[in-house]
């Protein structure tokens, strides 16, 4: 099979790459669990030179691999740091919001909740963190048990 790509698209591919591969680092427990990621992300940077994008990878002749260069993660980090803001504080207000829930209506009755009614509650639980976390951020976050 063969892709025909434009440089601007070819730019596009592997900033895509990037922000994907930062995504799979930040789940990564082992480094060899996502060997075949790192593999085929390294085969498409190795093209960069033929598309005018040398400056966006880097070699590193110890590994044989092709990776993102300084530029290329300078140029990224705006939009991965959007990102892990933004599922940081989503992630922030549904856990909350199930630990409110569950606060509320015990265990065994949070269980058997219709799961209709449990997502409305989550929900509007979700919300009025979400508005919270964007008037303040975390400022007016407060641990009041540490074990």
């Amino acid at each position: 099979m063969e892709i025909q790509l434009l440089a601007a698209q070819y730019e596009i591919l592997i900033k895509l790459i990037y922000l994907g591969q930062m995504v799979v680092q930040m789940a990564r427990e082992d480094n060899n669990k996502y060997k075949e990621y790192d593999a085929v992300a390294s085969y498409i940077y190795s093209y960069a030179p033929r598309f005018g994008f040398q400056r966006l990878v880097d070699f590193d002749e110890s590994e044989g691999i092709y990776g993102a260069s300084d530029d290329l993660e300078i140029m990224m980090s705006g939009i991965f740091n959007d990102f892990a803001e933004a599922t940081f504080f989503d992630r922030l207000a549904f856990m909350l919001a199930d630990r409110d829930l569950l606060e509320e209506y015990g265990a065994e009755e949070y269980s058997q909740m219709d799961l209709i009614e449990l997502e409305e509650k989550r929900n509007a639980l979700i919300e009025k963190y979400l508005r919270e976390f964007a008037e303040n951020g975390v400022n007016n976050l407060v641990l009041e048990r540490v074990s």
